[in-house]
């Protein structure tokens, strides 16, 4: 199906003026000038129809940016020292669901990274003699989870990791990032995807951890970081993989949230904003994109209902105007730098979009009472047949990935497959 290109679609600021409007104008006209490239000169007289057969996800580009960066960053890269296994975890998910190849060098490589992070007391740090975090343990499992052998597995003391993380468990049932640190969704989604991972999921871990999510939920349907605050595409997608984890999506109010989510994607750019009245960035693909695939599921919808957002024109978005063409690596826009973060968020939310993520109807489970139906429902979520729409060549198809976890099917379920054959901590939740 062919997409009208037109200036009609782009935002009207009801002639108030303000730097955000200004801003976006400015966005707009560079994609604009994208866009206009791509349309059939003949089909102008009745608004312009957009080409879309020629996009090329530029691979071997995007893969040499990566392996580029893992053979060693510059002194620039210093600030980000508190975040050396994300730096891990977004080379290796980019490489693997492109396809490319991990070899064993890099594989132990990375072993060797993470297990130096990992704090005597449970949890891992962002970098050396730093306190353990929430997120610098999900990129640090994460990285293990991609390396995908029991070497990887083993560094993980689950014992330690489970202590730690219930010093970090607050009575709403919230958990802070770190002793003494910020309080919002990202440390429930976080706990809740080490603990469904590494089995150590219990009934005081969860705890109250749904109703704290319930009512970060905003009068405009979003979910924000904590309650009172405004909704954000980010926390949104940590408060609803975090509660399909629990079994329990149904403590929001969907059709709210349904709505907030389709007004992220944007009329004329195609890709997603993260919060009300700002501009688009490659990065949502991920972060609202993958939360569409698990709201699709709370709402029982199929795959013959289809989407709930525009799959061809997020994908145009993220080809036309993501790509570094020079560099290699995906960007936030037009005019952006690329970099390892929206890399990897790009090219997650580009798979998401290509293939239909969901879960059979008539082999759902519902059952929450054992720590054994945490990985039996996770393991549901595949690629529907039929569902597949890939814009462009059809080399641009991508490895299918867990909108949940954010990695490829494959690693996830070795992961599972090991840590679920060791006793759990507890028979039931």
């Amino acid at each position: 199906m062919s997409h009208l290109f037109s200036y009609d679609f782009r935002y009207d600021d009801n002639v108030y003026e303000t730097e955000t409007s200004l801003k976006q104008v400015e966005v707009e006209e560079n994609i604009g000038r994208i866009y206009y490239k791509l349309v059939d000169p003949s089909t102008l007289v009745n608004g312009g129809e957009i080409d879309d057969s020629g996009h090329r996800l530029l691979r071997s580009k995007h893969e040499q940016f990566v392996r580029d960066a893992i053979h060693g960053l510059s002194s620039g890269f210093a600030v980000l020292d508190a975040s050396q296994p994300w730096l891990a975890f977004w080379s290796l998910n980019s490489l693997d669901i492109m396809g490319c190849d991990i070899d064993l060098q890099l594989r132990r490589r990375a072993v060797e990274t993470v297990r130096r992070f990992q704090a005597e007391n449970g949890g891992f740090c962002g970098g050396s003699r730093q306190l353990p975090h929430m997120a610098g343990s999900f990129a640090a499992i994460m990285t293990l989870v991609l390396v995908g052998d029991d070497e990887a597995y083993k560094v993980i003391d689950r014992e330690a990791m489970y202590r730690w993380m219930m010093t970090m468990k607050q009575p709403d049932g919230s958990f802070a990032m770190h002793a003494g640190g910020e309080v919002d969704v990202r440390g429930i989604y976080c706990a809740m995807v080490v603990a469904s991972l590494l089995n150590i999921m219990t009934p005081e871990l969860i705890a109250n951890s749904a109703d704290f999510i319930s009512q970060c939920q905003t009068c405009e349907g979003g979910i924000g970081p904590y309650p009172g605050v405004e909704a954000h595409g980010g926390y949104t997608m940590c408060g609803l993989a975090a509660l399909e984890i629990l079994g329990k999506t149904d403590v929001l109010d969907l059709g709210r949230l349904a709505r907030w989510m389709s007004s992220r994607q944007l009329a004329f750019e195609g890709g997603f904003s993260g919060r009300t009245n700002k501009l688009v960035d490659g990065c949502y693909s991920y972060w609202v994109g993958g939360a569409f695939a698990i709201l699709q599921k709370a709402l029982k919808r199929t795959q013959s209902d289809g989407y709930l957002y525009d799959r061809a024109a997020l994908q145009r978005y993220v080809l036309a105007c993501c790509q570094d063409g020079r560099m290699g690596g995906l960007r936030d826009k037009p005019g952006k730098s690329s970099d390892l973060y929206h890399t990897l968020y790009c090219l997650s939310g580009l798979s998401l979009s290509q293939h239909y993520m969901g879960v059979n109807p008539d082999e759902l489970i519902n059952d929450n009472t054992s720590v054994y139906s945490v990985p039996a429902r996770m393991m549901q979520w595949d690629a529907i047949p039929m569902g597949t729409e890939i814009l462009g060549l059809r080399s641009n198809i991508l490895k299918p990935v867990h909108p949940v976890y954010g990695v490829s099917l494959v690693p996830l379920a070795k992961c599972i497959k090991y840590f679920y054959s060791l006793p759990p901590l507890v028979a039931s939740l």
